[in-house]
């Protein structure tokens, strides 16, 4: 009977056998009580609730951030089918904001079904679900501050709408929103509003890292692993940004429109 190799925490893991040399390998880890299998970049996991998903990895390196200019910088991702089919969703990310009230991410080809997501104030966050009339600001208690990296996740959970900043909600906020239409995955675009709403976008000034979406609504604790220990489970599309626009499941890569990549600036 063959056993599995332990290791107490993934630096452990890391630092014995990295996943760039060891494509294949299969270990346990009892931390987090996950079965991993290298795929000769990165570790894969297996959760111990009997879920298994190929889509689930620990990115703990991080070595560029993409870089928007505010102007006409932004990434084309199109249309996620998958998101438009489901009532609960979640989008996270790492935002390095210059200029407020720029778009990080949007998606939607109609005025009645469309999403996005930007920074408003120093100490709030602007959400538009299916148009102006649900456009909903949650604030944040510790603000936030020009030049400076922020996590944030945006659960939807049916009407219940929950921002997370840093891996807590207690920093953000929640709301009763109404139910997205049909199409509102349409037309994705990290960086700017879809042209499809106004002449002018507003396209993101600043930087942008490890952008994902996920077809359900993460747990607190979901969100506080992406935030603590850089842990995806079960996303649908991940931009890591890493000198190229490529979504890390091979699904919905994104075209760059002028979008640069930044060794000296990263959130991690």
């Amino acid at each position: 009977m063959s056993t599995l190799t332990s290791y107490a925490s993934a630096a452990a893991r890391d630092s014995a056998a990295p996943a760039a040399s060891n494509t294949g390998l299969c270990i346990f880890r009892s931390d987090t009580k996950a079965i991993e299998v290298s795929d000769g970049t990165n570790y894969r996991i297996y959760n111990n609730d009997g879920f298994i998903s190929p889509t689930a990895a620990e990115y703990l390196t991080n070595n560029y951030s993409g870089v928007f200019d505010g102007a006409a910088d932004y990434i084309s991702i199109g249309t996620i089918a998958t998101l438009n089919s489901s009532t609960d969703f979640t989008v996270t990310g790492w935002f390095n904001y210059d200029t407020l009230q720029t778009v990080i991410i949007s998606s939607g080809t109609s005025t009645s079904a469309r999403f996005a997501i930007r920074p408003e104030s120093t100490s709030s966050i602007r959400v538009t679900l299916m148009g102006n009339i649900h456009d909903v600001s949650l604030g944040i208690s510790g603000g936030i501050s020009s030049g400076t990296w922020y996590h944030f996740a945006c659960v939807i959970n049916g009407t219940s709408l929950t921002l997370y900043i840093n891996g807590s909600a207690s920093d953000g906020g929640s709301a009763t929103v109404s139910s997205l239409s049909s199409g509102w995955a349409d037309g994705l675009d990290i960086g700017r509003n879809t042209p499809n709403w106004t002449a002018s976008p507003r396209y993101f000034d600043g930087k942008l890292d490890e952008l994902a979406v996920f077809d359900s609504a993460l747990t607190s604790t979901q969100v506080a692993d992406i935030y603590n220990s850089k842990l995806y489970t079960s996303f649908v599309a991940m931009y890591r940004l890493e000198n190229g626009v490529t979504d890390e499941t091979g699904n919905y890569n994104g075209t760059n429109n002028g979008v640069t990549f930044s060794t000296s600036d990263k959130p991690y």
